[in-house]
């Protein structure tokens, strides 16, 4: 797919098209249930910006800074993270909706002592954070999709204006 991805008779339009159907599909494949932690995301966008680089062939020894290739492009910033966070919070909602399996594992409690250290990055700990608000107030919202749909968009939109 390299040749196709990087051919400049085709559109830059046209490629990114390609690329979000045959790299994105794969790559965001149960995205849902990812735990993002500050490595991952930076892998992320690491990868949407060399994806990018390879679409306008852009050499990393141009040396040109990711907001460069960017402007470059056409972009005012990477989209592949706030897809995959979008995700997550509409599966979040799903599951506060309706009563299921995964509701009961969402919610429950594990007994016992837990493991020494820092306590590990949780999924219902990125939903607040992306969220800007506790877990309970997620919950209560989450019952009414519209509202929920809403505040998910305004954080967001909020999370990209601040990059």
């Amino acid at each position: 797919m390299s040749k196709l991805v990087t051919n400049r008779r085709i559109s830059f339009a046209t490629r990114s098209r390609l690329t979000k159907c045959y790299v994105w599909s794969i790559l965001l494949y149960a995205c849902e249930t990812w735990t993002l932690n500050a490595s991952l995301e930076r892998n992320i966008e690491a990868l949407e910006m060399w994806l990018y680089r390879r679409m306008a062939r852009i050499s990393w020894k141009e040396k040109k800074k990711n907001k460069e290739v960017l402007e470059e492009i056409g972009l005012k910033h990477t989209k592949l993270l706030k897809t995959v966070k979008t995700r997550q919070l509409a599966y979040y909602g799903h599951i506060r909706r309706h009563q299921s399996l995964q509701k009961s594992i969402m919610e429950g409690k594990i007994n016992g002592k837990r493991q020494r250290g820092r306590k590990r990055k949780s999924w219902l700990g990125n939903i607040e954070e992306t969220m800007t608000r506790r877990i309970n107030e997620c919950c209560a919202v989450a019952l009414d999709r519209e509202e929920w749909r809403r505040t998910m968009a305004s954080n967001l939109w909020q999370e990209t204006e601040q990059r």
